[in-house]
């Protein structure tokens, strides 16, 4: 055999296995890639024709791969009801109900698919608050709003975080840091902003399917929960009592379990709504979100949370007079 035969037919052999690995990749880019995409960016990405069963093959992928209870007999059965409504469905929308039931399913009350348009981020999408940090009768008073996922959350850490070391700086004793009608949204910005007040190290840990990541403070960064984020300023070591109510959900019963088991922090109000888990946002081509329940709160007291409303330390129906009491009496002050 001459060499140029030889040739000739290593170049056909090289040739065949790059084109059989090309076109195993397209299928796997095809059949894998959204989801894929998803896990890794945010959004999924389809590489070919974006049809309804290929949307909602993929909303369910993801949905039994990371939802809390993907893997129950509940998102089995819910999985078939969405696969037998496929063959007939011409359009997107019309499985968007059936959709919504299989993601319920797989991470419970906190999850949902959002039609195109609907802000979930928030967590209901409502206009952002930026927080506030001010004296009020000698105690320093803390509003900490929701932030949702398009907020400005460097702005709203630094606003929380210059305030409260202004505080300290002007020899305050006490902080009332207000969750009350915290919806949640964005955890970073949130907890970062709550630093100087914060023991370094887990401020509360995820517990996922397979997993547990910590929510950790380092100096003035937080970063494990939400968006990193970080501010400038140093520490407070000073009496907090935090104030919850029946609005206070998702990432602000977070924030709240964040100073869950601190020696100088105790938490006053109502029990709250009971979304204490963390989420995960999904984007769609069509403007549309799967927004998926991934894991359950735990505080560094070793108590677990998800699905119901988290007691305070002091129930009660007047919170600030409680905790402002409480705060008097740890700063040696007539309340």
């Amino acid at each position: 055999m001459s060499r140029t035969t030889r040739t000739r037919k290593v170049g056909a052999v090289v040739g065949a296995v790059l084109l059989v690995l090309a076109l195993l990749f397209a299928a796997a880019a095809y059949f894998l890639g959204p989801a894929l995409t998803a896990q890794t960016t945010g959004t999924a990405r389809f590489f070919g024709t974006d049809t309804p069963k290929r949307y909602a093959r993929t909303v369910l992928d993801l949905s039994e791969s990371m939802g809390l209870y993907g893997d129950s007999e509940e998102f089995a059965a819910a999985r078939a009801e969405v696969e037998a409504a496929m063959g007939d469905a011409a359009t997107r929308e019309e499985l968007y109900d059936v959709l919504d039931s299989a993601v319920r399913a797989a991470g419970g009350k906190h999850s949902r698919l959002l039609p195109p348009g609907v802000e979930g981020g928030g967590d209901d999408g409502g206009e952002d608050e930026l927080p506030s940090v001010r004296d009020e009768e000698g105690v320093t008073a803390a509003s900490v709003p929701s932030v949702s996922r398009l907020a400005d959350g460097q702005t709203y850490a630094d606003i929380l975080t210059r305030g409260l070391v202004e505080a300290r700086d002007s020899g305050s004793c006490g902080v009332l840091v207000d969750l009350r009608g915290n919806g949640g949204g964005d955890m970073g910005p949130m907890v970062a902003g709550l630093s100087p007040l914060l023991p370094d190290g887990p401020a509360l840990h995820f517990i996922f399917k397979n997993s547990e990541n910590p929510v950790n403070i380092d100096g003035n960064s937080a970063t494990g929960g939400g968006t990193a984020t970080s501010t400038e300023g140093g520490k407070w070591e000073t009496p907090v009592a935090v104030l919850v109510d029946g609005d206070t959900a998702s990432s602000g019963e977070a924030t709240m379990l964040a100073f869950r088991g601190l020696d100088y922090s105790s938490s006053f109000g109502s029990p709250t709504a009971g979304y204490a888990s963390a989420n995960m946002i999904y984007d769609f081509p069509d403007g549309s979100a799967l927004m998926l329940t991934v894991a359950k709160d735990k505080a560094r007291t070793g108590e677990e949370f998800s699905e119901d409303p988290i007691q305070p330390d002091v129930v009660t129906d007047q919170p600030e007079q409680d905790a402002r009491g409480w705060l008097a009496e740890r700063c040696g002050v007539a309340s």
